[in-house]
């Protein structure tokens, strides 16, 4: 089922460290958002404020922005050093190989080479097992997502030893400790999504009071961020909305069952109005099973990062909005850490941030699975490293 699909830097969280605080059943939970009384310029009783809907708006607006330029800002003093060797540590899911190719073509630009090493993301024995074998190509820099520290921190030391550097990407704590670089995709990033989706459904409602429901698998830590922020500005500017949170189990989601857990939970909500799940992936076949239960049309659906089954959903108008997943930009920026690790440089802010956009339908365009903006990227890093 197309529903069990979920992106490869998402399913490489931590997948090892979850299955044992899994368990076999979902749940969910309903509570009333806490906040300050309204105003009486409030949408309703208890709904959002003018100012508040105003204040939603605008930040829909900022977020939905096509970004120009990307996050790195700072020019290497010269051009990079020729002929060193980078690995990427692939995954199993297809979403992985997108970060690979994007490291792929950094590399070419600039004279290096990049060794693919595969591993499973549920076992992290094949992890240390790819790391080791790695170590024969004398790389500078090794780049995965999502696996906890603790199942791979034996290999910091080897790394170390020849001055190469470990990058995790997509986790929820930063790896610390010599020979380690923390990537893209950690608290710092899911927080703000999460305050821009509650952000999507305060303003799409006029302030009016409504229930949503929150698709969350907390197995994923990296998704907790995005929770708390959407639960805590919900709470924040609307005191008479419900958040029912559906909790599903990583057995769960990869048994296919998540789907079916929210369409039954949207079944017993009273007053439900919006559907929001932390990941996009996860609910992308979610518009034809609320049809097929009759509730087509019934709810509106916001989700975090999604692809371009997604995006093609909100172009139909099956969704309200999703987030972008610059993946092959991602490649670009694990090569300016490397380069900048090489060349005994800072690693920029830039390069540990997710560039992604809340995209709806207006400036989705064509969908796509790696949505990469600006569309120069690479020529922007190009002028950065004084090559192309």
């Amino acid at each position: 089922m197309r529903s069990r699909r979920i992106g490869g830097a998402v399913l490489a969280v931590a997948v090892l460290a979850l299955a044992a605080c899994s368990s076999a059943s979902s749940s969910s939970s309903t509570s009333p958002a806490t906040g300050t009384a309204p105003s009486a310029a409030s949408g309703g009783s208890g709904g959002a404020t003018t100012s508040s809907v105003s204040a939603a708006s605008a930040a829909v607006q900022a977020a939905t922005a096509i970004p120009t330029s990307i996050s790195v800002t700072q020019a290497l003093p010269s051009a990079p050093p020729k002929g060193k060797t980078v690995l990427f540590l692939q995954c199993e899911q297809a979403e992985c190989g997108y970060e690979g190719q994007g490291l792929q073509a950094a590399a070419a630009a600039i004279g290096w080479t990049v060794k693919i090493l595969n591993f499973q993301a549920a076992n992290p024995a094949t992890l240390v097992t790819a790391l080791k074998q790695g170590l024969e190509y004398h790389p500078v820099a090794a780049f995965f997502s999502g696996v906890p520290q603790a199942s791979w921190q034996s290999m910091q030391k080897p790394y170390a030893a020849i001055g190469a550097v470990i990058v995790d990407n997509f986790n929820n704590v930063a790896p610390t400790g010599a020979g380690v670089l923390a990537g893209r995709g950690y608290a710092s990033e899911n927080g703000p999504q999460g305050t821009v989706l509650a952000d999507e459904q305060i303003a799409d409602s006029g302030g009016t009071p409504s229930n949503s429901l929150l698709v969350n698998v907390p197995s994923y830590p990296v998704f907790v961020p995005l929770a708390q922020a959407y639960k805590a500005q919900i709470a924040k500017d609307c005191s008479a909305c419900q958040v029912t949170e559906v909790d599903v189990t990583l057995p769960q989601l990869l048994g296919g069952q998540l789907i079916p857990a929210v369409v039954s939970a949207a079944k017993r909500a009273s007053n439900l109005k919006y559907i929001v799940a932390v990941n996009g992936q996860f609910i992308d076949q979610l518009p034809q099973a609320l049809q097929a239960a009759g509730l087509g049309g019934k709810f509106k659906i916001i989700s975090g990062a999604g692809v371009a089954a997604d995006q093609q959903n909100v172009l139909n108008g099956q969704q309200l909005a999703t987030v972008s997943s610059p993946y092959l930009l991602g490649g670009w920026q694990d090569m300016d850490e490397a380069i900048r690790w090489v060349m005994h440089l800072p690693v920029p802010a830039g390069d540990n941030e997710v560039p992604w956009v809340l995209l709806t339908k207006s400036n989705i365009g064509t969908p796509n699975n790696t949505f990469d903006r600006p569309t120069d990227y690479a020529q922007q890093f190009e002028q950065l490293w004084h090559v192309g």
